[in-house]
């Protein structure tokens, strides 16, 4: 981006120098061509998708390739947006329908046993999972996302049926939110997009920071290493929250494990600002955030984040250049 400005700044001054010269058709001729070569920017896929409540409203068709979701959370809970992609089984297209009917009434059932102190049986309760349930592919997503914020994340998606759902907990209840996305060719050609500060993410090193942190706005990038299934059934993540003390960061740290009592339970301990949800081995995700002075950490949504080196404490500091990663 600073070469691109450098550029177009030595463009312009030349085109003035040319024309200081007497040669005014050909610097105009110029102008309009290369300036406009240069101001133009690369396609942007952006899809909209806003929660007024319990519910994602987004459009029905979804473009493949690079896709930046632009998520507003309007309501008065925290929410997320989990983006699975639903498969192929004994030769049949698993659907919305599929999914609603067979996964999160299993969830449900199984937390009101562990919630009731009866964890083994609410455990065997899974046992009715959907024989397909193993090959969902999550494929991202947005992270936890406060009440009144907003949020962008883009991924790659390929062509196919796709749910996207929320099972944040209130009142010891999942979420009702789930709602189908269908992904098709459109002709998209965004391209994947440059981080500013690029993460790593895995089960054996947790999450590591590879870039120094500033204020302002700037793309993260997220590499997924290598990713497992938790005693929880998910996999892990990375969100972004803003916190206030010490005292707040041993809440988070037991929040983000739907199976604690308190767990994913509103209302959140701190701000959250977003993230990339699951995503396969090897696959890369991005988010934007714009860091104000503050304190801050990158935490995944798996037991005990702090024991797995998934909780990632940082500050940015006023009037400082960058914030340190610890």
């Amino acid at each position: 981006m600073k070469a691109r400005a450098l550029n177009t700044t030595m463009l312009l001054s030349y085109l003035l120098i040319l024309a200081g010269c007497g040669k005014s058709s050909v610097s105009e001729s110029t102008s309009t061509e290369q300036v406009s070569m240069l101001e133009e920017e690369p396609p942007v896929n952006i899809v909209e998708v806003t929660t007024t409540g319990m519910n994602f409203i987004l459009p029905e068709e979804v473009p493949s390739g690079w896709t930046t979701f632009r998520y507003t959370n309007k309501s008065t809970w925290t929410h997320f947006m989990l983006i699975d992609r639903m498969p192929v089984h004994e030769g049949e297209q698993i659907t919305f329908e599929d999914f609603t009917a067979g996964v999160p009434p299993v969830f449900n059932d199984a937390y009101l046993l562990i919630r009731e102190g009866n964890t083994e049986e609410g455990f065997a309760e899974f046992e009715r999972l959907p024989m397909w349930f193993g090959d969902i592919i999550y494929y991202g997503g947005v992270g936890l996302v406060s009440p009144g914020e907003s949020a962008e994340s883009t991924l790659y998606l390929e062509p196919g049926t796709y749910v996207i759902e929320c099972y944040v907990k209130t009142d010891g209840m999942f979420h009702p939110m789930q709602e189908s996305m269908i992904v098709k060719d459109l002709g998209n050609t965004a391209e994947e997009p440059e981080a500013d500060v690029s993460l790593e993410i895995s089960q054996e090193g947790g999450i590591n920071i590879l870039n120094k942190l500033v204020p302002g706005e700037q793309t993260i990038g997220v590499e997924f290493i290598d990713q497992t299934s938790y005693s929880h059934f998910l996999g892990h993540d990375v969100h972004l929250v803003k916190y206030e003390n010490g005292e707040e960061i041993a809440e988070i740290n037991s929040w983000m494990n739907w199976v604690d009592i308190k767990g994913l339970e509103t209302p959140a301990p701190g701000k959250f600002l977003g993230g990339i949800q699951d995503m396969p081995a090897g696959k890369k995700g991005y988010f934007k955030v714009d860091l104000e002075p503050g304190k801050y950490a990158f935490v995944a949504e798996v037991p005990d984040p702090l024991a797995k080196n998934m909780l990632k404490i940082f500050e940015i500091e006023e009037d400082a250049d960058f914030g340190t990663g610890n």
